[in-house]
């Protein structure tokens, strides 16, 4: 019993590194931002960005630890054949808004900007750094208490609506930040054919 009781509180501990990083909720705001997280919109959309595709690349981690968890406390859908697979797919949708808005800045910009938004998607990612020092098991809790800040899709769909005319236009920002740090091609795959 004391070691499951240490154990809730050592998840709730991590899950708090992980909320504190996003400050803390409040009712009219609905999940708010970090203190450190950039103000600017550009840079806003990038650290969301980062932020969202570190949260996805984190459930491959801990997809069998989500299994456990579900097996031991029950799930809200199932028979699932991934858990929180709607979840994750609304996830990817949102990192779509995300990257388009980001895109569409940087197609808007007179000046090369991507360097910041690569700075800003890094930032983003950084904040799972506490829980991802943690076990698999942890890591999963704190994954599943976490959600994106409210702010981070009304700025972004602002962001992209703002830059849309401009981002016609110019083309200064290529390759994007969000292309920046995609993961390279696997080498031991061929090449596909025309």
């Amino acid at each position: 019993m004391k070691h499951a009781y240490t154990q809730t509180l050592l998840a709730l501990a991590i899950a708090g590194l992980v909320a504190s990083a996003a400050g803390g909720a409040r009712a009219d705001q609905g999940e708010p931002l970090p203190s450190g997280a950039p103000t600017q919109p550009y840079e806003l959309s990038a650290w969301c960005y980062g932020a969202m595709s570190e949260y996805l690349d984190i459930y491959e981690k801990v997809k069998p630890d989500l299994r456990d968890i579900d097996k031991l406390f029950g799930s809200s859908v199932k028979n699932e054949a991934e858990p929180y697979a709607s979840d994750v797919a609304a996830a990817h949708d949102e990192l779509k808004v995300l990257a388009g808005a980001v895109e569409a800045a940087e197609k808007a910009s007179a000046q090369v900007i991507s360097d910041r938004g690569i700075q800003a998607v890094k930032l983003g990612r950084s904040i799972w750094g506490p829980a991802e020092q943690h076990t698999h098991r942890e890591l999963a809790r704190a994954w599943l208490s976490w959600a994106m800040p409210d702010q981070c899709d009304t700025n972004a769909r602002e962001l992209a609506a703002k830059s849309a005319l401009l981002g016609q236009v110019l083309k200064y920002n290529v390759p994007s930040a969000t292309d920046a740090l995609a993961p390279a091609p696997d080498a031991d795959k061929p090449a596909d054919k025309p």
